[in-house]
């Protein structure tokens, strides 16, 4: 793996470690999925920007990744099956992070396996953008999703949580798990599962709008969590807003 990384290197958090976590972290991260800010820049006017690169976050526990906090994501950071967490969009003022803003997103390199991969191709993403990172010169393949859960808003994780493992009654094809042995991305709080391989159309059924997202293989959650559509400069991944509706249900 990247960093000289073994899958034992990973610290695995238990159910109520994950519940705990997040207590802490959850209402400044369903904050950031509104755009709502924090802190010292209500208070003062500041000159504002937004950043449309993907940008590491740090993790409660010891990760590969958290000593990348703010450095931007890259396409070869990733060996195959990996995963971080990130934030896209965030908003900065005078060069520094508004605490609160932004999506909180989770980056995956999957298996680059076009005979179980599969995505729609009757809805488009933003111009110059894809619904995922493809390159077939180096075998690498990037699926990025909105880090919050369609069930309740919580944040659904990628090989961090092993005790208890996930349900695996599915609800359909999980090619991750039945070809790879990989539990799909795993909501701990209540069990909802979605299938990075198996990108499909869904309904945000607060708003009515279609959007693409990994397919819901387990419940409670009814449908897809949205991707965020991808381009790479220079190997650095960048986000497209698609609709910001696919996004609101936070």
């Amino acid at each position: 793996m990247a960093d000289g990384q073994t899958d034992g290197d990973q610290e695995r958090w238990t159910r109520r470690e994950w519940v705990k976590a997040g207590l802490a972290v959850g209402g400044a991260s369903a904050a950031a999925a509104l755009g709502v800010t924090f802190g010292p820049s209500l208070l003062a006017p500041s000159r504002r920007t937004f950043d449309d690169i993907l940008r590491y976050t740090k993790f409660p526990t010891d990760q590969w990744w958290n000593e990348r906090e703010g450095e931007p994501i890259r396409v070869t950071d990733f060996a195959e099956w990996q995963g971080a967490t990130g934030l896209w969009q965030g908003a900065y003022a005078d060069g520094k992070l508004v605490p609160g803003t932004g999506y909180p997103v989770l980056v995956i390199r999957v298996k680059r396996d076009d005979s179980v991969f599969s995505a729609p191709t009757d809805i488009a993403p933003p111009a110059g953008f894809q619904f995922y990172y493809d390159d077939p010169s180096r075998s690498i393949r990037i699926v990025v999703v909105y880090d919050r859960c369609a069930h309740l808003c919580c944040f659904p994780g990628w090989q961090v949580v092993v005790n208890p493992p996930p349900p695996r009654d599915y609800t359909g094809p999980v090619p991750t798990y039945e070809i790879f042995g990989l539990d799909p991305i795993h909501c701990i709080c209540h069990g909802s599962q979605y299938e990075p391989l198996r990108l499909v159309k869904s309904v945000n059924d607060r708003n009515g709008v279609e959007y693409v997202g990994p397919a819901r293989v387990h419940g409670p959650s009814t449908r897809a969590i949205p991707v965020v559509p991808v381009r790479a400069e220079e190997d650095v991944l960048f986000g497209g807003m698609p609709d910001p509706r696919w996004y609101d249900y936070c």
